[in-house]
């Protein structure tokens, strides 16, 4: 089957029709679809997207802040403005590394943070069975700095919810790996222990492929040998393998991004051509950012070399 080389759209709602509603109906302040997601939304990992996207806007809007006021029992306020806090302190913080980062805009960060984290918290006092406040946590916690065990048991308390969490799966790997306090033998085998332990079909496998990408960042991008090296090509593989049977979702398609971007740099251009075929026009920012500063100039550029080289 060919591969679709329309120009690739960087989406949060991947063309999702009611993730598209959704999106628009809450850039206006409406919450009344956002409530009604939360509800009726029976899979929990397209629910996570949904409210993903629903928290997916700029500054500080004023509904998300004034709706635990107006509603101070309704956990689904708490979650929002905990969940949006999250953004909000990463944009005070800026993309800068920490050496390059003001110490004014450090302390902004840690502020914000710590108040996404005391909604979190409410929000799961309120929702006992909702994993998602659970999985929120991880980030702030590693923003806090509270520590791998601490980090452990936020997880633990979120897959008890809800297993195979996706999200909290890849924000568990990013809380141990190296550039957060982490370490190498942390970060793998954690990402293999859980791929392991996942059904076939599911995202969580692409955990494997997220931790080798992180150790080449680690190990200085631009490192051409490394998805080269053949024990790499062989978990890369066994993880396109695994994911072969996913239905297409969010996660399906960012774990093809994954796959495609370590492929792509592993010369394995048929593999790579493969998982562009899966993915079609839904690039996903992350890893594309590492290939250029336009995130779809980036994918189009690896995209092209491996349909012509497969």
């Amino acid at each position: 089957m060919p591969v679709d080389l329309a120009l690739p759209v960087l989406d949060r709602t991947f063309g999702d029709p009611v993730a598209r509603e959704l999106k628009k109906a809450t850039a206006r302040g409406d919450t009344s679809l956002l409530r009604r997601v939360a509800a009726e939304t029976g899979d929990l990992d397209r629910r996570s997207f949904l409210l993903g996207v629903a928290v997916d806007h700029p500054e500080r809007p004023e509904w998300i802040v004034r709706w635990p006021e107006k509603e101070p029992e309704e956990p689904l306020a708490y979650l929002i403005r905990g969940a949006h806090g999250i953004l909000w302190a990463w944009e005070a913080r800026g993309e800068a590394t920490a050496d390059l980062t003001a110490a004014e805009r450090f302390h902004e960060f840690h502020r914000r943070l710590a108040g996404a984290e005391r909604d979190l918290l409410c929000a799961a006092e309120l929702s006992p069975d909702d994993p998602e406040p659970r999985a929120q946590l991880l980030t702030t916690a590693r923003g806090l700095q509270h520590g791998v065990q601490e980090l452990c048991r936020r997880f633990a308390e979120a897959i008890a919810r809800h297993p195979g969490h996706y999200q909290a799966h890849t924000l568990m790997l990013q809380g141990v790996a190296p550039k957060w306090g982490g370490s190498p033998a942390l970060m793998f085998n954690f990402a293999r222990d859980r791929a392991a332990a996942a059904p076939l079909g599911s995202a969580v496998a692409s955990l494997v492929v997220e931790a080798h990408i992180e150790a080449w960042v680690d190990a200085s991008e631009g490192e051409a040998d490394y998805f080269a090296n053949p024990d790499v090509q062989r978990e890369l593989r066994a993880v396109a393998a695994r994911s072969s049977q996913a239905p297409d979702t969010p996660a399906s398609l960012r774990a093809s991004n994954l796959l495609a971007f370590a492929f792509a740099l592993g010369g394995d251009h048929a593999s790579a051509a493969e998982q562009f075929r899966l993915i079609g026009s839904n690039v996903t920012e992350s890893p594309w950012q590492y290939a250029a500063r336009d995130v779809v100039s980036g994918f189009m550029k690896y995209r092209d070399r491996a349909v012509n080289s497969a």
